[in-house]
């Protein structure tokens, strides 16, 4: 007669707690297992309808949260290579599994995050004991890593005759996962920069908003969601997150974004440093190149004050950023570099913030050749303003004309006659 198992270990499966899988833990937060890939896919859903703003109105508030996220922490499908690496990778797939490679051919492991912990039980089997995890059965996730192999196959599943193989064959392909549960979204931001950074680099815009550990970006995204304004089309109290597109290189002209996640880090970059900021706005910032006597939650209280300031002062004009120039990578970072003066530990002489929206509030932000050119851009071929310079270019001009007066452009920006055109009036000739 055998044994009956020891107290410690479950004697059911308790399948009113989701989908049990057999797991290896690797630590606490980070199990090791293997499923379908038609299991997989019903956990993470279509990459694609993320990015596709048609199709967000239509999805349950669930499946809107998880495109978010998923927003968050992946690189951008549409305009990069990765749409076209998913088509090669799925026919390399396609390959593997018809036997046409043999026993040569491979796929890394997804890495898997869900955002909620579960619950895992040891079960006393036969050959010893087994890791049992509950999947919830609404169990929504994101890839951190591998989000190329799973939309090759959904590229496979949708037609896989024209691969030569069958949608049974995809979806019941095994495949390995590492399930990262019960971590926040920095932690799982930050897995996907380190999975990313010996690979195929990210552009520079997901990349920064990856790394969780550069005390710049992490400013930037208490930033994002302590910075609250009223929304341009609404009205309604939103944070600036919303207005801030976290993982796209640049914006075109539909975009409702005001700016890209890496314009407004350089902006808190150049708050921390000020002019020397504009050397340090592509590069890592430190907790140790803070100021000397301020933490990190200093700095950020600090600068989130001015921010709130700004953005909210001149939401038209950014709301707008299509026919004016606040916007501009090289105009926001001079911007902060100007509003480094109300920092704490900026060099004299200090303003406050009152004095910073006095000094700014009439610049004319208009787009207009004739008031910008040679500050935040040039004029083109075709008479219009080109802002496409960079920060290092022309943020140091910019912050010139936004706030020393002795300088022609700072009346320039204003519509003003500089001192150096400004003459005497004439007078009448006397008779003696």
């Amino acid at each position: 007669m055998s044994e009956a198992p020891a107290a410690k270990y479950a004697t059911r499966i308790e399948v009113e707690k989701g989908q049990p899988i057999r797991v290896m833990p690797v630590r606490e937060h980070l199990s090791l297992a293997t499923v379908t890939w038609g299991h997989l896919s019903r956990i993470v859903p279509d990459p694609r309808r993320a990015e596709d703003p048609k199709a967000l109105p239509y999805l349950s508030a669930a499946e809107r949260e998880q495109a978010e996220i998923r927003n968050e922490i992946q690189r951008m499908i549409h305009g990069t290579k990765k749409k076209e690496n998913a088509k090669d990778y799925a026919q390399y797939i396609a390959n593997g599994i018809a036997g046409v490679r043999g026993e040569s051919w491979a796929t890394p492991p997804f890495a898997l995050w869900i955002p909620q912990e579960l619950e895992h039980v040891e079960a006393a089997g036969p050959f010893g004991v087994d890791h049992i995890a509950y999947l919830p059965f609404d169990a929504s996730g994101v890839l951190m890593d591998a989000e190329t192999q799973h939309l090759a196959h959904i590229l496979l599943s949708e037609n896989p005759a024209l691969y030569g193989i069958t949608r049974e064959q995809v979806t019941s392909r095994l495949v390995c996962v590492e399930i990262y549960h019960g971590i926040p979204l920095s932690a799982a931001r930050q897995i996907f920069h380190d999975r990313n950074l010996l690979g195929v680099i990210p552009n520079k815009n997901v990349a920064l908003n990856s790394d969780s550990n550069d005390a710049a970006t992490s400013i930037t995204f208490a930033l994002m969601d302590r910075v609250l304004l009223p929304h341009p089309l609404t009205g309604q109290e939103v944070s600036l997150k919303s207005l801030v597109a976290t993982n796209k290189r640049q914006l075109k002209i539909a975009d409702p974004e005001w700016m890209t996640l890496s314009t407004l880090r350089s902006f808190t970059v150049t708050m921390i440093f000020g002019r020397s900021g504009f050397e340090k706005t592509s590069g890592a910032v430190t907790q140790q190149d803070l100021p000397e006597g301020y933490n990190k939650q200093a700095v950020e209280d600090a600068i989130v004050q001015v921010a709130s300031t700004l953005f909210r002062g001149f939401a038209d004009h950014f709301a707008s950023r299509t026919s004016t120039v606040i916007a501009a990578p090289a105009v926001l970072a001079a911007l902060g570099a100007v509003g480094h003066r109300c920092m704490p530990w900026s060099e004299a002489p200090h303003r406050s913030t009152e004095e910073l929206s006095a000094l700014l509030s009439d610049v004319i932000w208009t787009r207009d050749p004739e008031i910008w050119n040679g500050i935040a851009g040039k004029t083109t071929a075709s008479g219009a303003l080109s802002v496409a310079g960079g920060v290092k270019d022309n943020g140091s001009k910019t912050a010139t004309a936004l706030e020393d007066a002795k300088s022609p452009t700072f009346a320039r920006i204003r519509g003003q006659q500089s001192p150096a055109q400004q003459v005497d009036p004439p007078t009448d000739s006397v008779v003696s």
